[in-house]
């Protein structure tokens, strides 16, 4: 290889890298905070932690290297243009075409590293990553229990504990109702329980102490039972995380020659995945032949222009493929023409502009309406100032005076013209960043989800919602990168056009130059703690809700109560029915519980209860009260046909309340819940 060929591609491999990092860290932000949560809530070794960890790389590295072929290319010629080295390249007599030939040795590069992350690593990856997961979950399903919240995910039963301690393996207050037929048939209760996993059975073993067991009859009141135990064991199966249950593999998880053999009712999505494997390993040719004869061209703005005109071809590009994958899956059209229309279209445009590269234009034919509004802007811009010079001109007795005056005034103000000028270009690099990296993101979620999307068919505007609702949590998260990139992109520009130096010439120093960046920056994170205390639990909570419906998990019990909630004077509530707009309450159970036991101290039944506007307080119909102590029944009543008791002090309002997690509440939710 030449000197010529190995320095550019030193040069495209230098700036390819760079974008590699940043995109990588961008789609790895979101990923990594699962992960910690993962990690704190399990515990896991530190070869686990280790082998998690890498497995989230395969599969962002299908996204970013595509990415990175195109921004290196970009970049580096893009460089090498601004510095005139291309048209001294052209000078000699050597093509620009020749510059196909180093910068093919980055696209191979890309497209190998690409299709082993599609083809072999990806899928591994994967598999081990669901492996690992579900090691941590089986085996420590003590520390993702969450304390104080009603949990129904274990097989008619529902589980709630008062709190849980550091390491996960003692719960301190056990509630244990089976849920059998139209209600519990039993409950146990307990002060507290050592956790022994047994990962293999796909079962938790509850080692209680100092409880007791009531057993029940709904049909017959009069049949009632309590059992008290010093020390007792319980068996809990946990079959949906049990490692021993053989699950199938999903696409994403499936080997290329699995795709190509399935010919079942899911032959389509397997063709999808298929296609898409081998896509976007291509998609590193497609890219560099586009971004050849786009970075060769005399450009102002250098690296700075190549990496917006980079943004937006990979936008445009995922953009393409996220709708001929959704069509091909629908069956509008074959999986190969919906997943490879994106390739045709960037190599159809490649090679259309590849001719005109030994053409000197200063700008591209295609560029031209855009570089035509923007001068016309300026040149009314120009015109602004000039008539409001003129004007001001006109105004004063003394032009000189006047303008000292203005001078003066403008010296200590805020802002000025060039604060504005710097916030200006600030904010459209951040808008157009966090633009780009959410819609990223929200393609490589697209593709992660796809799978899923086909398996439990779920309908396209469940889907536009769970997007939707996740890029507010996608801004929250990359804003701060945002900001950073934002601001090295600014300053980058302004120093590349020597406005950096005729600043500091003018006598203006950095550190003022600073003030509007600093500024935005406390904006911004102004603008991110109303984010976090207003919309961003919502939306949390939305996007939560509809990823379960995505994946086919049940509703999880902190959004959806489901028929048990605690109210207040530690009680617990527990109905078949209630009807909001009428006040109803069908099939009610109040349980009375002792904080210092844990026990139940009162049982309260009724089949139907009301409230009473009037009276404030709820009205009760076919009820039963008993009450305990020490284990044993000590009063037992059937109560008047229609009677009502003080003790029942919520409103109807308490049972409308949505029960949340910590992310899904804003600040004042956290300080009262906490209070």
């Amino acid at each position: 290889m030449r000197i010529l060929d190995r320095y550019i591609v030193r040069e495209v491999f230098r700036h390819a890298f760079l974008g590699l990092v940043v995109f990588t860290f961008v789609f790895f932000v979101p990923q990594l905070v699962r992960l910690m949560e993962l990690f704190v809530r399990h515990s896991g070794s530190g070869t686990q932690v280790l082998k998690l960890f890498l497995c989230i790389f395969p599969a962002v590295f299908v996204f970013t290297v595509p990415m990175a072929t195109l921004i290196g290319v970009l970049l580096g010629l893009g460089r090498m243009s601004a510095d005139s080295e291309i048209i001294a390249l052209t000078a000699l007599g050597i093509g620009r075409r020749r510059i196909l030939l180093p910068v093919g040795v980055l696209a191979l590069t890309g497209a190998v590293v690409t299709l082993a992350m599609t083809a072999w690593l990806g899928p591994l990856a994967l598999r081990t990553f669901r492996s690992l997961q579900a090691d941590l979950l089986t085996s420590q399903v003590s520390f993702q229990l969450q304390p104080r919240v009603f949990d129904e995910r274990f097989p008619r039963l529902v589980l709630y504990v008062n709190d849980v301690s550091a390491s996960g393996t003692q719960w301190h207050g056990v509630f244990l109702a089976e849920t059998g037929g139209e209600g519990g048939s039993s409950l146990t209760l307990a002060e507290n329980a050592i956790v022994i996993a047994e990962p293999k059975q796909g079962k938790v073993e509850l080692h209680l102490r100092g409880g007791t067991t009531h057993e029940f009859s709904r049909e017959d009141a009069d049949h009632y039972s309590v059992t008290a135990f010093g020390q007792s064991d319980l068996p809990i199966e946990f079959s949906g995380l049990a490692v021993a249950q053989p699950r199938q593999r999903n696409n994403p998880e499936r080997s290329i020659r699995e795709l190509l053999n399935d010919n079942g009712p899911g032959w389509r999505e397997a063709r999808v995945e298929l296609h898409r494997r081998l896509a976007f390993p291509i998609a590193c040719f497609a890219f560099a032949l586009i971004a050849v004869p786009l970075g060769a061209q005399p450009r102002r703005g250098g690296r700075a222009a190549g990496a917006l005109l980079a943004v937006v071809l990979i936008s445009s590009y995922y953009l393409m493929s996220v709708v001929g994958a959704g069509l091909a899956r629908q069956g509008r059209l074959t999986p190969a023409a919906g997943i490879w229309i994106a390739n045709a279209v960037v190599f159809a445009l490649g090679l259309r502009l590849l001719p005109r590269m030994e053409q000197f234009r200063g700008e591209n034919q295609w560029l031209r309406p855009i570089i035509y509004l923007q001068s016309r802007r300026r040149l009314l811009r120009r015109r602004r100032a000039q008539a409001r010079a003129r004007a001001a001109t006109a105004n004063g007795a003394n032009g000189e005076r006047l303008s000292q005056e203005i001078m003066a005034r403008s010296s200590g103000s805020f802002p000025q013209l060039l604060d504005i000028y710097v916030l200006r270009r600030f904010f459209y690099y951040f808008a157009l960043l966090m633009g780009v990296f959410v819609f990223l993101f929200e393609t490589f979620t697209f593709f992660e989800v796809l799978d899923d999307i086909a398996r439990h068919r779920v309908p396209f505007l469940i889907v536009v919602d769970y997007f939707r609702y996740l890029a507010p949590y996608l801004l929250y998260q990359l804003a701060p990168l945002g900001a950073l990139v934002a601001v090295l992109v600014t300053l980058g520009i302004m120093s590349k056009n020597n406005e950096i130096v005729a600043i500091k010439a003018s006598g203006i120093s950095l550190y003022r130059l600073a003030v509007p960046l600093l500024l935005a920056g406390l904006a911004l994170a102004g603008t991110m703690v109303v984010l976090d205390d207003t919309y961003l639990p919502y939306a949390n909570q939305r996007q939560d809700a509809l990823h379960n419906l995505i994946k086919g998990r049940p509703p999880q019990t902190y959004t959806h109560p489901q028929r048990w909630i605690f109210g207040e004077n530690s009680k617990i509530y527990n109905y078949d029915l209630f009807d909001p707009t009428q006040s109803l309450f069908g099939g009610l159970t109040v349980l009375e519980i002792d904080p210092a036991t844990f026990q139940v101290r009162r049982r309260i039944f009724a089949s139907r209860a009301r409230w009473s506007e009037t009276q404030n307080v709820w009205i009760l119909e076919g009820s039963w009260v008993r009450d305990f102590a020490d284990g044993t029944i000590i009063r037992y009543e059937r109560l008047p046909p229609i009677t009502s008791l003080p003790e029942l002090t919520e409103p109807p309002s308490y049972f409308n309340r949505e029960v949340r997690q910590a992310f899904e509440m804003s600040w004042r939710d956290l300080r009262r819940y906490i209070d």
